[in-house]
This record gives C-alpha cells, sequence and structure tokens, in this order.
C-alpha cells in the first residue's frame, strides 16, 4: 500500500469518454494482479473477471477515484441497482472504496434507486466490511457468495 490518503482523491463521473483510456488501464492493473492464497487471498483478494467486465460496461452510472491523476478505484451501479467496485491493490485500506462506495449511494439516491445491492464472496473480507460500514445488510446466500 502507497502512503495515499483519502484526502488526496476525489470522486469523478467515469462515464465521460476522456476517461475510457485511464479506466481500462485501471481494469489491466487488476487484472495483472498476482493471485494470493492463504491468509493472503482473505486480505487482499485479487478481483475476478466477472467483475472486472463490469466495471467497463455502460449502463447504470460509474464513478472513478481520482489520486494524482490516475483512477485508483471504479464503481458501477448497473440499471439493477447492483453495485460493482473494485481499489487498485496499492491504494486498498485508505478509505477510498468507502469514499466511492458512499459517493455511489448518493448518487443512486439522486436517481432514486430504490435498492442497491453490493455482491460479494466470503473470502473477500472486505468488501463485506465495506458495505456493512455503510448500512448494508449482510447475507449469506450460499455457495460462498454474500
Amino acid at each position: 500500500m502507497t502512503d495515499t490518503h483519502i484526502a488526496d482523491a476525489i470522486v469523478v463521473a467515469a462515464d465521460h469518454p476522456s476517461l475510457d483510456d485511464q479506466v481500462a488501464v485501471f481494469v489491466a492493473g487488476l487484472r495483472d494482479e498476482s493471485r494470493y492464497f492463504g491468509p493472503a487471498a482473505r486480505r487482499n483478494p485479487k478481483p475476478f473477471p466477472s467483475l472486472l467486465a463490469e466495471l467497463q460496461q455502460r449502463g447504470g452510472f460509474r464513478l472513478a477515484a481520482m489520486t494524482e491523476g490516475h483512477v485508483t478505484g471504479v464503481v458501477r451501479v448497473d440499471d439493477d441497482g447492483c453495485v460493482h467496485i473494485a481499489v487498485a491493490a496499492e491504494h486498498r485500506g485508505c478509505g477510498i472504496g468507502t469514499m466511492l462506495l458512499g459517493a455511489a449511494i448518493e448518487r443512486a439516491e439522486q436517481l432514486h434507486f430504490g435498492r442497491l445491492v453490493l455482491r460479494s464472496t466470503r473470502r473477500s473480507r472486505a468488501v463485506r466490511r465495506l458495505g456493512e460500514g455503510l448500512g448494508c445488510t449482510s447475507v449469506d446466500v450460499g455457495r460462498g457468495r454474500v
């Protein structure tokens, strides 16, 4: 993790064409992360390919955290209210995910979404803690999904 602080990051609308290349570089960085096993995987799991695909989709809205001119996190809320979020490995644990999810919740309220769903797996405790910290209810839906 770098010494990035949440005060160093801003949230911007990520669907503007000027950010397409930046979002693509961010997703490529997530795709290239090393796969960890054991306790390290629980603390810092590599994002699933399905999450990476969702972050690149249009529809609903996307927000990005920008730190020093680079995308360091992306959250997408699709038309059905499903939330997809990822933060670059070197910026995890410094509040960027909380900031992004909070901004997404605020934007969803403005757009009159009735419900948001943040899906994860049991092994991604960080995402579960993130959601619970902002008022989400954790529901175990079986087969390792939360």
